[in-house]
């Protein structure tokens, strides 16, 4: 993996232009410590940190095709490099390494920007065209690799992260208001925001084209969308058959690399999936897990034990306490470059730390809750399904039923909230479910100068119209369309930028683009039903894995910051949200934000909540406030 950063102009580029690209690169080192490189043309310059993986010696960037005209930086794995430098070589290119990067460029060269409907991979590249005067950035489909960007009309700068675009920025930038709403409303950022105001992100499956000689800004374009309307007709252990045969295939070419690979293993079904199929290709394979210092029910060490012994790896662990959290916090946040609502990028940070000591690839289950339906959600709207029709239909025993189960599950105020949203449109509904504050809620918790500020602004429209790019009417397809268009966003943002903290590859294999088709041709049915989620999956996974782990409820990796809080941390927090500095910039309602701590202390509710407002207020005093992160900034 690695780092890219650039600038291109209308104009010729100044030394102090060239010297701020240099000083991106500097920021990104953490994403590429083994060698680094810079171009410089007459208007733009291109710089690249890089983290060597495939072909140690010969994939130095900034690289160039043969006439030394078109010249790319990037970063990514491209995992059927071997089979287009094959095809490039018979269409008469000539190749002076045996990495993936000159393959994009030579399929540059033949299709375009149409070169990367061929890439299978993860990957964002710029690439510039000096005869053309044309700058070209790229993304993968599923967003895996991240790359952002900002355009005053006459230069366009970019990077792998927004940090390297802020930092070296005139000015100190802000929050963006809009995604400061978006943050708390649904835990993510909605279309191509970010938390920076200014600063976009090319979004996944797109590619951006700037003629520079040209008036006209850049043009994003869409290259790739993914489809739910067409079913596959395979039942049963045909339908088993077809993903572990692809699943399969996909763990195998993830495997490419000239370093030592390992796995995560959490105890989860998804990693001890993915680690299974991978000790079948390696001699020795080494897994990792992070446990707690807490509560036990939340440490899931003893499953990921359980599956290591039965693959027969070498198993890694490391316990993660609360000890100096705000420092370490401060760290987190600066390498995620963003406010985050989950506590799994806590541990996550130090298990990544742990996979570092011993290998340099890593792979992991990220993916598969948004394709094979594994979050309790899609269960919880199955329910709400069956309330509806049988109010529908008069049936009120059967609904009674379902109201006492659903108040078992998700409490008294859960049962509120959906009898509220019962005949709501499914979009809604939605929009509710996986909201972070809920939306009566969320409008207290501003101030009445920031709601002024964002008048007008509404969320649920921005999510809606991103949903209307679904082309099903099924509320799982839906659901699953959303988590994978926006929520597994945030996901993947925690995966690059903790392995890239500590210099290490991390690569998805649920998420090969082929993988992801077949999921999306699946019935909602073959994946969940009543209260069984991942049911395809589960039915590869037999044999596989303990019998244990494919039965056990998804617990998902986070950190028990309950009674981290309730505990010596609590102090810390209080003075953190309540201080005069974070009261003074205006965003939140004072008394709401006391009445958040209460509750989260005193009756051990809205915990999730008061840690949101802990790594916003983190986020706005490092970047925001211009403080850093002393010794990384």
């Amino acid at each position: 993996m690695c780092g890219i950063t650039g600038t291109v102009s209308t104009r010729a580029l100044s030394d102090a232009a060239v010297k701020r690209v240099e000083r991106m690169a500097d920021i990104l080192r953490h994403r590429g410590p083994d060698d680094h490189g810079l171009r410089r043309g007459g208007n733009y310059a291109l710089a690249h940190r890089r983290l060597s993986i495939i072909d140690l010696e010969g994939g130095h960037q900034p690289m160039c095709n043969e006439t030394g005209t078109v010249w790319i930086v990037f970063n990514g794995e491209i995992y059927n490099f071997p089979e287009l430098h094959d095809e490039l070589v018979a269409r008469g290119h000539s190749f002076r390494t045996r990495c993936d990067t000159e393959v994009i460029i030579h399929l540059y060269e033949e299709y375009g920007s149409a070169c990367v409907s061929r890439l299978n991979g993860m990957f964002a590249f710029a690439i510039y065209d000096e005869e053309q005067k044309q700058l070209f950035l790229a993304r993968d489909r599923a967003g895996i690799k991240p790359l952002y960007y900002i355009c005053n009309g006459s230069s366009l700068s970019f990077a792998s992260e927004a940090k390297a675009l802020v930092m070296t920025a005139e000015r100190l930038i802000g929050p963006d208001p809009r995604s400061v709403v978006d943050f708390f409303a649904l835990s993510l950022v909605q279309e191509d925001r970010t938390a920076f105001e200014d600063v976009r992100e090319l979004r996944p499956a797109h590619t951006l084209t700037w003629d520079v000689g040209r008036k006209s800004p850049p043009r994003p374009e869409r290259y790739w969308q993914l489809s739910y309307s067409h079913k596959l007709a395979l039942e049963g252990p045909e339908l088993a058959a077809a993903v572990s045969d692809l699943l399969e295939d996909a763990v195998r070419i993830h495997l490419i690399s000239d370093v030592p690979v390992g796995t995560y293993l959490s105890g989860g079904l998804d990693s001890s999936l993915i680690s299974a199929i991978a000790d079948n290709y390696l001699p020795e394979l080494n897994t990792f897990s992070a446990g707690f210092v807490g509560k036990e029910m939340l440490d899931e060490r003893p499953f990921a034990r359980e599956a290591a012994q039965m693959i027969g790896s070498k198993h890694h662990e490391v316990e993660v306490g609360p000890d100096g959290f705000l420092g370490n916090l401060r760290r987190i946040i600066w390498h995620m470059d963003e406010p985050t609502l989950s506590p799994g990028v806590y541990p996550y940070y130090f298990l990544c730390g742990l996979v570092a000591d011993s290998v340099k690839v890593v792979l992991g289950g990220q993916g598969s809750d948004e394709l094979f339906g594994g979050y309790p959600r899609y269960r919880m709207a199955l329910l709400e399904n069956d309330m509806r029709l049988s109010l529908k239909r008069l049936r009120l025993p059967r609904l009674a039923a379902g109201a006492m189960e659903y108040r078992r599950r998700y409490g008294l105020g859960g049962l509120k909230n959906e009898v509220l949203r019962l005949n709501a449109p499914n979009d809604r509904r939605i929009y509710e479910i996986v909201s972070g504050f809920h939306p009566r809620r969320l409008p207290a918790l501003f101030s009445a100068g920031f709601r002024k500020k964002v008048a007008g602004y509404d969320p649920l429209m921005t999510f809606h119209r991103s949903l209307e790019e679904c082309d099903s009417d099924n509320l799982i397809d839906r659901m699953l369309y959303n988590d994978f268009r926006n929520m597994l966003a945030s996901i993947l943002r925690t995966e690059d930028r903790m392995s890239m903290a500590h210099s290490i590859e991390s690569r998805v294999p649920f998420l090969d683009y082929r993988l992801i088709e077949l999921a999306a041709s699946i019935p909602p049915k073959a994946k969940v039903r009543g209260d069984e989620p991942k049911l395809i999956l589960k039915e590869v996974a037999r044999g596989r894995v303990p019998d244990s782990i494919v039965a056990r409820r998804k617990q998902g990796f986070t950190a028990p910051i309950e009674s981290w809080f309730m505990g010596s941390l609590g102090g810390e927090i209080r003075d953190l949200l309540l201080s005069d500095r974070a009261l003074a910039r205006g965003i939140f309602d004072r008394t709401e934000v006391g009445r958040l701590i209460g509750r989260a202390f005193g009756k051990k509710k809205d915990i999730w909540r008061v840690w949101s407002l802990v790594t916003f207020e983190t986020w706005c005093r490092i970047f925001a406030d211009g403080e850093g992160v002393s010794g990384q900034d």
